[in-house]
């Protein structure tokens, strides 16, 4: 059954509008103390570049055989034209991506003492958007959603989404009949009230209705509660290890964690919502989906680092 699905998901087109990333991982060693100061000097042996954010969505629908575009604002830099680079590799249509020299290609660098994480650089501007370049996003949006099965809005808070953005978006694809999936973080969640389907995570539902979530049934009251209060047709509550909730007008359903023994949550967000867009684009039920996107992170989550869900993961051991 699954693999009639998976060859189903080669005809659809999804899109994804958001904050991209470029992820680097940099591995060296540490064998000597700086002169200049009492620091030890790390000398890299090998870099890595992934891409990251919500072009690491786009990763996912690409390993389950979807057809994708990104949308999104890079630098004029190089962290820009290599993040184009990976995305010509990766096989993901980058028409969408916009250029602003005003702003740094958000990029991510770890780095490693042989394999021993050390610390982390960032190198991002969080501020919104000008509005020159919300409307030639939008105009890309406009573009891109005629001809998608699905779309995305995959939200980092920096910057890319605004709300002026997330409307226009909105309201385009309710006029094209697209149904919208999001991936909300903390700032602009009112905004995408009325989207077909919602997925914050336990943290991002806890700053929503400002309160914790302590067990099952906390999280079942959440869902009901984000449900009123964000006008989503479906919301789905993601809890890592201690599952899903899946709440529509006809139910709320507690979908358990698959067991992992050694389980790496890195990207496993990214994961959900490729796999629920792209078997809901193939007619899946919203609980059958959330069933499929379940299993996709579990699979991701039993390997180290951000790994894309691909079609052998949910092949195996069916």
């Amino acid at each position: 059954m699954i693999e009639k699905q998976l060859k189903k998901i080669r005809m659809k087109q999804i899109c994804v509008l958001g904050d991209v990333m470029l992820d680097i991982f940099s591995y060296g060693s540490i064998n000597r103390i700086s002169p200049e100061a009492p620091v030890p000097v790390l000398d890299i042996e090998q870099e890595n570049g992934h891409l990251g954010g919500a072009l690491n969505v786009c990763n996912n629908l690409i390993s389950l055989g979807a057809k994708t575009e990104i949308i999104g604002v890079l630098g004029d830099d190089f962290e820009g034209y290599r993040l184009e680079s990976l995305c010509e590799q990766a096989g993901i249509n980058k028409q969408g991506l916009i250029r602003d020299s005003d702003r740094v290609t958000t990029c991510k660098t770890r780095y490693f003492d042989k394999e021993e994480p050390l610390f982390r650089v960032d190198r991002e501007q969080r501020i919104a958007i000008p509005e020159k370049i919300e409307r030639k996003l939008a105009t890309e949006v406009r573009r891109a959603l005629r001809n998608a099965d699905a779309f995305i809005l995959q939200d980092y808070n920096k910057g890319v989404l605004t709300p002026g953005l997330i409307k226009s978006t909105l309201s385009y694809a309710k006029e094209m009949d697209v149904p919208v999936f999001v991936d909300p973080k903390f700032e602009n969640v009112e905004y995408y009230a009325g989207a077909f389907f919602i997925k914050p995570n336990q943290r991002e539902a806890e700053s929503i209705i400002n309160r914790k979530i302590g067990c099952v049934e906390d999280a079942q009251a959440a869902a009901e509660e984000l449900f009123q209060k964000l006008s989503a047709q479906h919301i789905l509550l993601t809890m890592g290890s201690e599952g899903m909730i899946l709440k529509s007008a006809d139910q709320n359903l507690y979908l358990p964690a698959h067991y992992i023994e050694m389980a790496d949550i890195t990207g496993a967000g990214d994961t959900v919502i490729a796999a629920l867009s792209a078997f809901h684009s193939i007619g899946l039920s919203p609980a059958e989906s959330a069933e499929k996107a379940n299993l996709a992170a579990a699979r991701v989550c039993s390997y180290p680092g951000v790994s894309a869900v691909t079609r052998e993961m949910l092949l195996q051991d069916r």
